[in-house]
C-alpha cells in the first residue's frame, strides 16, 4: 500500500553525503533562533551559485537532515538540550561543504509547545480552506478529546488513499496541504500532516511520525496526539483507517503502540 514511501522520506531519514569540515560563512547566512521559545529554528540561506543547501540537526547522536528552501522553519523535537544545527552546501556531485554551525540549547517551560508550530514538512496557516475546516468543525466542542475525534472522522471519511501519487513523488517530497485538501487524497505522509496541520491549528499538541507498523511492509507515517483530558499521548492512523472504511470495515481511532516502530518525530 505504502510501497516506495521510503524513498520520498530518506531525505530526512539518512545523510548519505561527504562532508567537508572546511567552514565557508556568508553574510547572507542566519540560524533565527528567536522563535526558541516555542521549539522551533529558522534557516535564512541564499547560495550565489544556487547549489541545493542541507541543513542537519542532531542531539545525543541522532540526526535530523532536510532541504534547505523557502520555508526554512525546523523544529527540535527531542527534548531539551543541546542541539547541533549545521548548514551544508552542495560543491559537487554527493559533496558538500559546512557553511555554518551552532549549538542550541533548548528548554521549554511547555515541552509540547513544538508540537502546535507550522514547520517545512507540516506548513499551514489559518487562511488555508482545511484549517477553516478545522476551525468549523471544532467551533461547538469544549475539549480536546472531542475535537480530535471531530477531526479525525472528518479526515478518515473524506480522504482517500492515492494510489497512483506514491509512485510519482521525487526523493525531496513535501506535502503542499491545499493540494491534497482541494484533491482529498494522498499518500500516507499526506495524511499524517492534514491531521497534525488540522489538530495544531486547534491548539491540540500533534506529532508526525514516521517509521513502521507491524501489518506494513515498507515505511509509513502517522500521528501521535496529546489529549489533555487524559494527560496522554495517544496513537492514531488516519491512512490506515481511511482505507479499512473504505473497504466497509470497522476501525477504532486510538491504536496500539505497540503496533508501531517510531525511527521520526516531527
Amino acid at each position: 500500500m505504502f510501497k516506495k514511501l521510503s524513498a520520498i522520506l530518506s531525505l530526512v531519514l539518512v545523510l548519505s553525503i561527504f562532508f567537508s569540515t572546511t567552514v565557508v560563512r556568508g553574510e547572507s547566512t542566519a540560524i533565527d533562533k528567536s522563535n526558541l521559545r516555542n521549539g522551533i529554528i529558522s534557516i535564512n540561506y541564499s547560495s550565489d551559485s544556487g547549489a541545493k543547501t542541507k541543513v542537519v540537526i542532531t542531539k545525543d547522536g541522532v540526526k535530523y537532515t532536510y532541504n534547505l528552501n523557502n520555508n526554512g522553519v525546523y523544529p527540535l523535537t527531542l527534548g531539551d538540550g543541546d542541539y547541533d544545527v549545521s548548514v551544508w552546501e552542495n560543491i559537487e556531485g554527493n559533496s558538500y561543504q559546512l557553511i555554518e554551525d551552532d549549538t542550541i540549547t533548548l528548554d521549554l517551560k511547555d515541552k509540547n509547545k513544538v508540537f502546535l508550530q507550522s514547520i517545512q514538512l507540516i506548513n499551514w496557516n489559518n487562511d488555508m480552506e482545511v484549517i477553516k475546516k478545522a476551525a468549523s468543525l471544532t467551533k461547538n466542542l469544549k475539549t480536546d478529546n472531542e475535537k480530535a475525534i471531530a477531526i479525525y472522522n472528518y479526515v478518515v471519511k473524506n480522504y482517500k488513499y492515492d494510489y497512483s501519487k506514491i509512485s510519482k513523488v521525487s526523493a525531496d517530497y513535501i506535502t503542499d496541504i491545499p493540494t491534497v485538501y482541494k484533491k482529498s487524497k494522498g499518500i500516507c505522509y499526506d495524511f499524517a500532516v492534514i491531521y497534525s496541520a488540522m489538530l495544531r491549528s486547534v491548539g491540540i499538541p500533534a506529532k508526525m511520525v514516521t517509521g513502521y507498523k507491524s501489518d506494513i511492509k515498507t515505511y509509513h507515517a502517522w500521528n501521535e496526539v496529546y489529549i489533555k483530558e487524559i494527560n496522554k499521548w495517544v496513537t492514531i492512523d488516519t491512512t490506515y483507517d481511511s482505507t479499512k472504511l473504505s473497504n466497509n470495515k470497522k476501525v477504532s481511532m486510538i491504536k496500539q503502540n505497540s503496533d508501531y516502530k517510531v525511527m521520526k518525530i516531527y
